[in-house]
């Protein structure tokens, strides 16, 4: 089953630290408190409790810091946010209805997609 297969790197971490890089780089006062909440409140429980080890939480958190971090950058964003804009603009809809089911997914942390995935891996 998918769920007990790995725990490197925290998909938690990686995405809560995510977040609160994103709020860091657009609010630095508000950015340390969401940074600090994610280690006491998100990342601690999980290593805590046995769900990860403290290396898969380190990974994680790198990850998502760098992911944003790189996402953010102006030569980036003046890549990929225009032309992501524009299709938005043009097709209200279905933007619409992709916003909708990623911010689904980010909420119950890809739990359906997991569940699809571990089921389809018992027919291969």
């Amino acid at each position: 089953m998918l769920t007990a297969w790995s725990s490197f790197p925290s998909d938690h971490a990686m995405l809560w630290m995510s977040v609160a890089t994103g709020i860091f780089i657009v609010w630095r006062g508000i950015g340390v408190l969401a940074l600090l909440y994610t280690a006491i409140f998100i990342c601690l429980p999980r290593a805590y409790l046995g769900y990860h080890y403290p290396t898969d939480i380190l990974a994680g958190a790198a990850i998502g810091i760098a992911i944003t971090y790189v996402m953010t950058r102006r030569s980036v964003r003046a890549r990929y946010a225009t032309q992501s804009l524009r299709w938005i603009e043009r097709h209200p809809g279905p933007s619409a209805m992709l916003a909708f089911i990623l911010c689904l997914e980010l909420v119950t942390q890809f739990d359906e997609l997991r569940k699809f995935v571990s089921s389809a891996s018992r027919f291969l």
